[in-house]
């Protein structure tokens, strides 16, 4: 008789077929699962570095003891397409789409699932979840992930997995305790290990993203938002993704995994 799989691997399972399963137009490469501690220091500390209105894993889930944290990269055909595009390529508008629509299908499937055993989760919206006036989220996706061992943010604030970073986050927060998932050690991003590449900053077409000094970036997120909008406009998602096609794209830049 075949033992039940832990819970860890239920959920690394759940998250891969749903991966394979998944009926876009948009190609995936295998997702990647991260657990963190809901009790992890880290959560406060973003209240500090961040956003002082950050949510804890607690205010979205009483009881919350974790947060299981995934990355679903995109096909390399995705960002092949748009780095030769001038503009946004449709490619990576409708992955957008596409992938935030399966990460809100794959939270209720996942919440649902776990309930069957036992287990309380909940889950924030993949995307849209912000104030419009300040552009603020209350709870970050790519913060989550940060804290459960799935990256290090680079130059673009997006996160460089083990996959790289062109791709979208979720998350969601469970009453169930699991080991954390140890983070990486080693930096990722070339600009901050040693004020190389800023391929990111180069790329973007607002000049929104800035080099700052090594260690540091600087985005003016309105400036940013307003390129959104216009990406918006023509191709009906609100995503660029320029800053997001560079060396770190598809994995981390010279191979390592960090950790």
């Amino acid at each position: 008789m075949t033992a039940a799989p832990s819970l860890g691997e239920f959920l690394r399972e759940f998250v891969a077929a749903r991966v394979v399963g998944a009926r876009t137009r948009t190609p995936f490469r295998p997702p990647l699962v991260g657990f963190a501690d809901a009790a992890d220091p880290w959560w406060l500390r973003l209240r500090e570095v961040a956003e002082p209105t950050h949510r804890l894993p607690g205010d979205l889930l009483p009881g919350a003891r974790t947060v299981v944290a995934f990355f679903v990269p995109f096909g390399e055909a995705v960002v092949k397409a748009n780095r030769a595009s001038p503009g946004t390529a449709p490619e990576w508008a409708l992955a957008y789409r596409e992938t935030n629509d399966w990460i809100n299908d794959t939270a209720r499937a996942l919440i649902a699932a776990l309930a069957e055993r036992g287990v309380r989760a909940a889950a924030q919206p993949s995307t849209h979840n912000w104030d419009p006036k300040t552009l603020v989220s209350p709870w970050s996706h790519k913060s989550a992930a940060a804290i459960a061992g799935l990256g290090t943010f680079g130059l673009h604030r997006m996160l460089i997995t083990e996959a790289g970073s062109a791709g979208r986050l979720g998350s969601v927060v469970i009453d169930a305790g699991l080991e954390p998932t140890p983070r990486p050690t080693a930096e990722r991003c070339l600009y901050f290990a040693r004020g190389t590449c800023g391929a990111c900053a180069r790329a973007c077409p607002t000049a929104a993203l800035t080099a700052g000094a090594v260690g540091t970036s600087n985005l003016d997120k309105f400036r940013c938002y307003g390129q959104l909008l216009r990406v918006e406009a023509e191709l009906g998602a609100d995503a660029c993704g320029k800053c997001a096609v560079g060396p770190c794209a598809l994995g981390v830049p010279g191979g390592d995994a960090g950790g």
